[in-house]
């Protein structure tokens, strides 16, 4: 039942709060008299339209629109009682001007005197504004989806549902339609699908974030792709959002770095395995130098004694390409530092050639042309090395089984230089590629056939020299390499002196070294010219040569414990001035230190193997070495 009457101005009060509340406003317009106008404006109304209450009594509703919508809204309350609820967006004018959107609504009504309007609008301001940004942050969202250098993918149940245009480069794709509606793993390599379909799955399952991935590219091959995946959602389903990075270049750049460090690796076995053959080596080189001179002494006949001797110089010459070989391990394994000076150029390449000699002899024929020049200003071991590589690269660019030829040449082209070509008849570089050789890990080899820093490295050790190197190569007919070097034009390397061992005294000379057969061998050899105290072990030779007198102490450098580095720094404490008089011998060293105080400490030095005459000439020089 409803009550018989109605507080009508409490029901008008209780809308005009509610619709206040709601940020609505309210107005009444009466629109059966000339002119229209409004009776009645609420407070929202008034705020909305930047007037008070009372100028909008006696206005008509159209008029405070702009002029295009005034029609409109003119048609809207002309509309007859009973009509649909009509919504219409208009625009309102404010008395200073600033125009404010409003969406606006109303009925008509008709009482016993009158023709009255009811209507409702509200300030949409702020959801347009927010529109606006929200379409403004799509188009910058797409714009830099679309212009990303990665390329973005959604997925949905691993099929593709969004992509950009950068993806579809990366996967291989010529359109966007090619990839669209697709399973992920149709653009991967074999190798590749079982593990993005267990990435897709897990991350569907659990929700979270994987680590970065590399995948390779079914269309592309060698393509590296680094993937990186994180959970999201699209048009209202669960998704997954893959940002991917073409990392081929960095994959390429990692694998040639680890092989660098295998290398490294190696140059370092290398240094030791030189030091180990050294050892022997020189006992062996010592032991022929006592046969030759024992059968001296026996006699016998000389066909026989002419055919051993024979046979001791092969050995000699064995032991002798032995050594070279070990000698370039040394330099490629610990490269010298020291300053450029002369350089014999051609004993760099007689060097360079024993080392590639393997693989030179089954490759190609050699032809050689090496007149003697004047020594040019490098340093012996990055020259070699600079060689080496040249002559590497040319023997790894031959055509198999065929005529092939490697030109190796020398000559002076006038007086201040020296130019040393290295030639072959290969394939040829591509001319595309020719501008890029030089370049660090630059390399037209398969992977893990090379790293592609032989060319830059060489060219920084000629560059710092200040010499150049230069480059000629025909596709299908051959590359030749050139280096210019400098004419050394500083004092030349004077001969040593002819030992006079032969007619020296005895001497007293003490012998550490901790290779027991090389020092037993070293020692009867000394014993037939000077009176020789051996030591086992740093330790004892530092006891005896510092409680002893001694003309002259041959030190070996490497030995546990006590190192030969150790036991001149301590004689020096304990006997200024007998330092002087250690010859250290070394078949090389494994660390910077020992290299380092080899280098500044200005005694003599000798490399094994050697023979005899090296060592009894430098016994000779340093007991003439005055002591204190």
């Amino acid at each position: 039942m409803y009550p018989e009457a109605v507080d009508v101005t409490a029901l008008w009060t209780a809308i005009e709060t509610a619709a206040e509340q709601a940020g609505i406003a309210v107005y009444v317009a009466r629109i059966d008299t000339q002119p229209a106008g409004i009776l009645y404006a609420s407070p929202r109304a008034a705020e909305i339209l930047g007037r008070s209450q009372a100028e909008l009594i006696g206005v008509a509703p159209w008029s405070i629109m702009v002029p295009a919508d005034q029609p409109k809204i003119q048609a809207m309350i002309a509309r007859p009682p009973g009509a649909p609820p009509s919504l219409m967006r208009a625009t309102a004018i404010r008395p200073d001007g600033r125009r404010v959107p409003i969406d606006v609504a109303a009925t008509r009504i008709h009482t016993a005197g009158a023709v009255l309007t009811f209507g409702y609008f509200r300030d949409v301001t702020a959801e347009l504004d927010a529109l606006s940004a929200l379409r403004e942050s799509e188009a910058r969202f797409r714009f830099l989806v679309t212009a990303s250098p990665d390329g973005v993918v959604i997925l949905q149940r691993g099929v593709v549902v969004f992509t950009n245009p950068r993806a579809v480069q990366l996967l291989g794709a010529a359109t966007e339609a090619e990839v669209m509606g697709k399973s992920i793993t149709s653009f991967l390599p074999p190798t590749d699908i079982g593990a993005a379909e267990k990435r897709v799955a897990t991350m569907a399952r659990t929700g979270e974030e994987m680590p970065p991935r590399e995948f390779g590219v079914l269309a592309v091959p060698g393509r590296v792709v680094e993937v990186k995946s994180i959970v999201c959602e699209w048009e209202g389903a669960p998704a997954l959002l893959a940002l991917a990075r073409d990392v081929t270049e960095r994959a390429a750049m990692q694998r040639r770095l680890v092989e660098a460090d295998r290398l490294a690796a190696l140059g370092t076995l290398a240094a030791g395995v030189a030091h180990e053959i050294n050892n022997p080596m020189t006992y062996a080189l010592l032991a022929v130098q006592r046969i030759e001179r024992t059968l001296t002494s026996l006699g016998g006949p000389p066909e026989a004694l002419a055919s051993i001797r024979e046979q001791l110089s092969d050995i000699e010459h064995g032991i002798g390409r032995v050594a070279s070989i070990t000698r370039s391990l040394r330099a490629f394994a610990r490269p010298d530092d020291s300053p450029p000076g002369p350089v014999d150029l051609t004993e760099i390449v007689r060097r360079s050639l024993k080392m590639v000699d393997n693989d030179l002899r089954h490759r190609a024929k050699l032809d050689l042309d090496l007149p003697e020049v004047p020594p040019v200003t490098g340093n012996a071991s990055r020259l070699e090395q600079v060689v080496v590589n040249l002559l590497l690269n040319a023997i790894q660019a031959l055509p198999e089984a065929e005529a092939n030829t490697i030109g190796v040449r020398l000559e002076a082209p006038s007086k201040g230089s020296i130019v040393l070509s290295i030639s072959d008849n290969g394939h040829g570089i591509p001319a595309a590629v020719r501008h890029r050789i030089f370049e660090p890990f630059f390399t037209t080899r398969p992977i893990g056939k090379g790293m592609g820093l032989g060319l830059s490295v060489c060219k920084t050790i000629v560059e710092g020299f200040g010499g150049e190197i230069a480059v000629a190569s025909t596709e299908g007919v051959g590359t030749t390499v050139s280096i210019t070097l400098r004419v050394h034009t500083g004092p030349a390397v004077g001969e040593q002196p002819a030992s006079s061992f032969a007619r020296a005294p005895r001497l007293r000379v003490l012998l550490i070294d901790d290779e027991p057969i090389l020092r037993t061998v070293f020692a009867r050899l000394l014993e037939d010219h000077h009176d020789v105290v051996t030591a086992s072990s740093g330790v004892d030779g530092l006891e005896l040569a510092i409680t002893g007198a001694f003309d002259a102490i041959v030190c070996d450098v490497m030995m546990p414990g006590v190192d030969g580095a150790e036991v001149y720094r301590r004689v020096a404490l304990a006997r200024p001035g007998q330092e002087k008089r250690i010859i250290f011998i070394t078949g090389g060293t494994f660390t910077r230190e020992l290299d380092e105080f080899l280098a500044t400490t200005p005694n003599r030095l000798l490399l094994k193997p050697f023979k005899l005459e090296a060592v009894l000439s430098a016994v000779e020089s340093v007991a003439s070495i005055p002591l204190g």
